[in-house]
């Protein structure tokens, strides 16, 4: 069981705000028609109470750039010093499935600039044969005019696996604008392949920006075991032959 990394409301908000791994949706994805808990685990590490006086949330389908459904505020929260988690949920019955990015905005006694969170996470529980992995994304321009988008990819060790952005079936170059009208909608796909046999547990990020301002991202993990290496029959040539040669020298002694 991984541990939770709790939200801490009062310390500096992380540079990606969309990669808050521990915000949970349950079920997950969300099922149409069916209660939906969104949960974010508080903690306080001051030694005086820590009060979130509300919590903004709301959620967007599955993809960069998109329009945001108010879920309502829930709050306040009262995190005793040094507090161990405490849970702050909503419950939303959605009227379409599917994967959700999620946005939440604290709102912090004592703080003039609320904290933003929210988690945009998709994650690949692979087994060992596999290479390539196709993440179904919605790109859309939420500018009131028409605006050029950058897509970055980032992560950890590049070289393991690369990849690729498919925008409307034709491929995307990278950190190369990308017009969109104003509200437009695409159909995306980010395409990962391994570059690699060993055993994966890496992260990338795509992310969009407008004129250098983030948009918003989609973090993604993939896990795979390592590959084991095979076997070819010509790789028991030499062992056989060194048999044969030590048969032959016995026999002649």
């Amino acid at each position: 069981m991984r541990q939770v990394q709790a939200i801490v409301p009062n310390r500096p908000a992380r540079s990606r705000p969309y990669a808050w791994g521990s915000i949970s949706v349950n079920p997950d994805p969300p099922r149409v028609g069916e209660m939906t808990t969104i949960s974010f685990p508080l903690k306080s590490l001051d030694a005086d109470e820590l009060v979130v006086e509300r919590i903004e949330v709301k959620v967007a389908l599955f993809g960069i750039g998109l329009a945001w459904e108010e879920l309502g505020t829930i709050g306040p929260f009262r995190l005793p010093p040094d507090s161990s988690i405490i849970d702050a949920a909503i419950q939303w019955t959605p009227t379409a499935g599917g994967h959700r990015c999620i946005r939440a905005t604290l709102y912090v006694e004592g703080l003039d600039e609320p904290l933003v969170v929210g988690r945009n996470l998709h994650v690949f529980e692979s087994q060992a044969d596999q290479e390539t992995w196709t993440l179904p994304f919605r790109l859309g321009n939420p500018e009131r005019v028409a605006a050029p988008l950058l897509l970055h990819l980032d992560g950890n060790d590049l070289p393991a696996i690369d990849g690729i952005v498919r925008i409307s079936g034709r491929e995307a170059p990278l950190d190369r604008p990308v017009w969109l009208e104003p509200g437009q909608v695409v159909e995306a796909a980010l395409v990962l392949h391994a570059q690699t046999e060993a055993r994966l547990n890496h992260m990338r990020t795509l992310e969009a920006t407008v004129y250098g301002k983030l948009i918003d991202g989609i973090e993604v993990v993939v896990r795979r075991p390592g590959r084991l290496p095979k076997r070819h029959p010509r790789d028991t040539t030499p062992q056989l032959v060194a048999e044969a040669r030590d048969l032959a020298l016995s026999l002649t002694r």
